[in-house]
């Protein structure tokens, strides 16, 4: 029997408006596809301290007791992850802000690798570009692949808006699904390769007080999971990595 395609949705919005609603639409689009909406207003989600305990020794740690680690098992038993904010002042919303902010710990350990991912925004003026760029640069840290994101205007919820959204949401979807089934090989990015040595690097200066991070960096050689990296890309990250690396410690 074919096993059933899992997507989680994690919202952003305060209230269930126009991206719950794009979010409702699409879960009804496949019903036979299980298909979990979860809002973030509804959710026990802690303002995060900055004590970095989750990133020095181990996000079990962390002294807030809420409801992130279900909601990253949720994450991990999905096989696609639906990331969901209306954009407020040309960015993510204040919810979607505090999970980020509760979940950073994943940027420095990531366990996402051979997850897909999709960034979607709803936006009445400016921003949306911006709204999904972030989403994508601080998950795609996590592991995930992305796929194009999915922009959509609702400045006047006219007829021809809502029908365009609902058309352009739909094809979104359907080319995360295809991502999914599909098993696109993943091949970092320079971006991704540049974080991987940075990160090691800090781990390796800060493994005294920092030792979630060296425990988890010190067997890996070219990349989090193992994985051929061309030469000359591999190259290019690590001297990159090595002048931010320089300026990062530079007045310590």
């Amino acid at each position: 029997m074919e096993k059933k395609l899992k997507i989680v949705a994690i919202c952003g919005s305060p209230h269930k408006g126009n991206t719950y609603n794009i979010l409702r639409l699409l879960k009804q689009s496949n019903p036979e596809i299980d298909f979990k909406i979860l809002m973030l207003s509804e959710l026990n989600l802690k303002d995060c301290l900055g004590c970095y305990s989750c990133i020095n020794i181990g996000e079990e740690n962390c002294p807030l007791k809420d409801d992130r680690d279900m909601i990253i098992e949720e994450m991990k038993d999905a096989d696609g992850t639906i990331f969901a904010s209306p954009t407020y002042a040309r960015t993510i919303s204040a919810l979607m802000k505090k999970f980020v902010e509760r979940t950073s710990y994943i940027a420095h350990r990531p366990i996402f690798f051979g997850k897909y991912a999709i960034a979607l925004t709803t936006c009445a003026g400016f921003g949306a570009d911006l709204t999904c760029k972030y989403l994508n640069e601080n998950f795609t840290q996590s592991g995930y692949n992305f796929v194009p994101s999915v922009e959509l205007k609702v400045a006047t919820k006219s007829e021809n808006e809502t029908d365009y959204n609902r058309m352009k949401a739909l094809n979104g979807y359907e080319e995360l699904l295809n991502a999914i089934k599909s098993h696109e090989k993943f091949e970092p990015s320079l971006g991704q390769l540049v974080y991987f040595n940075i990160f090691k690097s800090i781990s390796e200066w800060n493994k005294l007080k920092g030792w979630a991070d060296y425990k988890f960096y010190k067997d890996k050689k070219d990349f989090y999971n193992d994985i051929k990296i061309p030469f000359v890309k591999n190259k290019i990250a690590k001297w990159i990595a090595g002048r931010e690396t320089k300026k990062l410690m530079a007045n310590r």
